[in-house]
């Protein structure tokens, strides 16, 4: 989406961090000392985070398509280059994306480091102890949200937190339990040094919002129902201030032209529609959204035309009750082909005969080439939707059964609301109001309301890059992935919860241990 104007993050490295490899020393970089000299001139660097999680190393493809192919939710379609290894669990230390998820994260980490510190310079000038913690702050919120995501691929990582490595080879990998306090440790400040609205209003930068909703779900990931609960609590409590509430239509949320006025978005990632600079390493443009074409249908027409590479298992669709509006907004299960018919056609004459995911090309908004590729569609990374079923899963374990039931039934009053969507590629449908999904009766005991909210996640979150996460923290993977599954994967074993840390990084560093099975 078109709304701000971002300085390029390649022009910024270029000068800063001219290297990721974790083994290596930055030559010929530009010290913060040198390059701040006022609050402004760190935002730009800041910014230039947000560009890099909008690459096609990380948010565009690099991270997304691996969490959608390893959930239950996504398999393979046609296959493609080292993506394909990942829904049959057949990744190998030597995958290329192993590499690239890595490898993009530490650099926008790098990044944020390197803000953090030329902060941290602003000390003795005029600038108010206020301005330079709210800058503070949204740096570490990025911070927080790389390490949020690599420790739970890899688990035990190497936590960085300067950007000054003299010996880049005594690097050791932190314990994930050192990692989540430093984690916390981030995101609990960017909580108290935020605003209650993010800088200029823009929602792919972090609010006070942002960060408790995040911290609502790291401590769900810990288990700690206690503090997730309080954080999710607290979210809905002030969501008139934060301007947070659900979409009305839930066609809506992934709807380009309503993203910008959108209540239920809390983080976003943004694509500008407008592929901009190349990083060698990994190779990666920024603003280079692939998710849309390679979930749409190949010989399909805009704008769910795409490659079928990453398509539902039919027992998806098949055990998604058709009485449920989100199946029709997230499942395009009829489309008019390339043929010149002119006739909408059912999944079965598809070349892939499944229906296809159309969260991320029905409404992609612009874009510079066709099915959404490079569309300026932006990614919502945590929505108010997901704080309410965070609140209903820890309240739940808390024994707070009424107010549990009470989220989990805002989310299906939404969802029993409709609207029109285009289903077909060229016409409307229109969907009218059902009864469907009921609410959750409140006498409802604690083990089925729990199974009730981890469903209503699936279904709610379904390709959003969440249900990967899930199955890992609950440990559902024998459960999912077996002959009874949605999708059954022979080659699922535990230890397949973790990514390989990559071979050259273990090839370089002596200290770096390999997870366990790889």
């Amino acid at each position: 989406m078109n709304n701000i104007i971002k300085l390029s993050a390649l022009a910024i490295l270029t000068f800063m961090v001219s290297c990721v490899d974790l083994d290596e020393t930055p030559e010929g970089s530009l010290t913060p000392e040198g390059f701040f000299n006022t609050v402004d001139d760190v935002y730009p660097m800041i910014d230039g985070t947000y560009g890099l999680m909008a690459s096609s190393s990380y948010y565009g493809a690099g991270l997304t398509v691996p969490l959608q192919l390893m959930s239950d939710m996504v398999d393979n379609g046609y296959e493609f280059s080292d993506y394909a290894e990942f829904s049959p669990f057949l990744v190998t230390s030597t995958n290329s994306y192993v590499n690239d998820i890595w490898a993009s994260s530490y650099q926008t980490i790098a990044t944020a480091n390197t803000a953090i510190k030329g902060i941290g310079l602003l000390d003795d000038t005029n600038e108010t102890d206020k301005n330079l913690a709210e800058a503070e702050a949204e740096a570490r919120f990025v911070r927080a949200f790389l390490y949020y995501h690599l420790v739970r691929l890899y688990e035990n990582i190497p936590y960085i937190d300067n950007p000054d490595i003299e010996d880049p080879l005594s690097i050791k990998q932190s314990n994930k339990e050192e990692v989540y306090v430093k984690i916390i440790e981030d995101m609990t400040f960017a909580f108290n040094n935020l605003e209650m609205t993010s800088r200029e209003g823009v929602k792919s930068r972090p609010s006070k919002g942002t960060a408790a909703s995040y911290l609502s779900s790291i401590y769900m990931t810990l288990e700690n129902w206690e503090k997730s609960y309080e954080n999710a609590k607290w979210v809905i409590d002030n969501a008139s201030e934060l301007n947070y509430a659900l979409q009305d239509d839930f066609q809506n949320i992934f709807r380009n032209s309503e993203q910008w006025s959108s209540t239920e978005d809390i983080f976003t990632i943004d694509f500008t529609g407008n592929q901009t600079g190349q990083n060698p390493n990994p190779v990666t443009y920024e603003n280079d959204n692939k998710v849309g074409p390679f979930n749409g249908v190949e010989g399909g027409v805009s704008p769910i035309r795409g490659w079928s590479m990453l398509v539902p298992h039919i027992n998806v669709y098949d055990n998604w009750d058709v009485r449920d509006y989100r199946l029709k907004v997230s499942l395009a299960d009829s489309l008019i082909l390339n043929d010149d018919t002119n006739i909408v056609r059912p999944y079965t004459d598809f070349e892939i005969a499944r229906p296809h995911i159309a969260k991320f090309n029905r409404f992609p908004g612009e874009g510079r080439t066709t099915a959404g590729w490079r569309s300026d569609l932006d990614f919502v990374a945590f929505r108010y939707a997901e704080v309410l079923l965070i609140a209903a899963e820890s309240a739940n374990e808390l024994g707070l059964t009424t107010e549990s039931v009470g989220f989990v039934n805002q989310i299906r009053k939404r969802a029993r609301n409709a609207g029109t969507i285009n289903f077909d590629g060229s016409g409307y449908g229109i969907y009218a109001a059902s009864s469907f999904p009921e609410d959750v009766n409140s006498s409802i005991d604690t083990d089925n309301l729990r199974t009730t909210i981890i469903e209503e996640r699936r279904v709610e979150l379904a390709f959003e890059f969440k249900r990967w996460y899930d199955i890992v923290r609950l440990d559902l993977g024998s459960q999912v992935f077996n002959s009874d599954g949605l999708e059954p994967q022979s080659n699922f074993n535990d230890f397949r919860y973790l990514l390989p840390i990559p071979q050259d990084e273990m090839n370089k560093n002596e200290n770096f241990v390999q997870n366990p099975g790889y």
